[in-house]
């Protein structure tokens, strides 16, 4: 964990920022391109592993040569924002045939449902902005407590969206073999 110092420095606020939203984010995921609910889970769903995502801004994001509370808040506002595809998803199997069902799936409807938290497609993002300051406004000197106040404040906002869950179902016509099922039917 980063401690902010004094005085306190661009990249030392982006070192600690990454100590609340980005450690939050890509915690606990489950669901993700290395790791499907179920096979027949389109793989465009998910932009990354569950090992989540680094962190894309550096003390450089935060322009000009005095830090200003606007640009603190803009930055780090819109790098919360790349993380909120990191979020819990309700994934369904749904097998839709009556006839056929065999092995580990012989009855039709949802055979699967599952709630979890998954690295979505980069489209699943939502944005994050107007966050409560936590005393990071112009003309006020920036101090250690309001830094760590608004960057528990994003964490809050981030987390807001993590458990919006994002939900789908996935139909297939009969069994666990219908992605193979289906790529044979042509050499029949």
């Amino acid at each position: 964990m980063v401690s902010l110092t004094n005085p306190i420095n661009k990249q030392n606020i982006v070192d600690r920022f990454a100590d609340y939203v980005v450690a939050d984010a890509n915690g606990s995921i489950q669901w993700g391109t290395n790791s499907k609910p179920f096979s027949e889970m389109p793989s465009n769903e998910f932009a990354g592993t569950t090992s989540g995502r680094s962190i894309s801004i550096t003390g450089n994001s935060i322009s000009g040569n005095t830090i200003t509370a606007a640009t603190i808040r803009s930055v780090l506002e819109a790098e919360t924002t790349t993380y909120t595809n990191m979020r819990n998803m309700r994934a369904r199997l749904n097998v839709t045939g009556g006839g056929g069902n065999a092995g580990s799936r012989p009855t039709p409807g949802i055979i699967f449902d599952q709630t979890k938290k998954a690295h979505l497609a980069t489209s699943r993002r939502s944005t994050v902005s107007g966050t409560a300051n936590g005393g990071v406004t112009t003309g006020t000197p920036a101090s250690v407590s309001n830094l760590q106040t608004f960057f528990a404040n994003l964490r809050t906002a981030y987390r807001a969206k993590e458990t919006s869950a994002y939900t789908k179902t996935v139909n297939v016509c009969h069994a666990n073999c219908h992605h193979n099922c289906h790529s044979n039917r042509g050499r029949r």
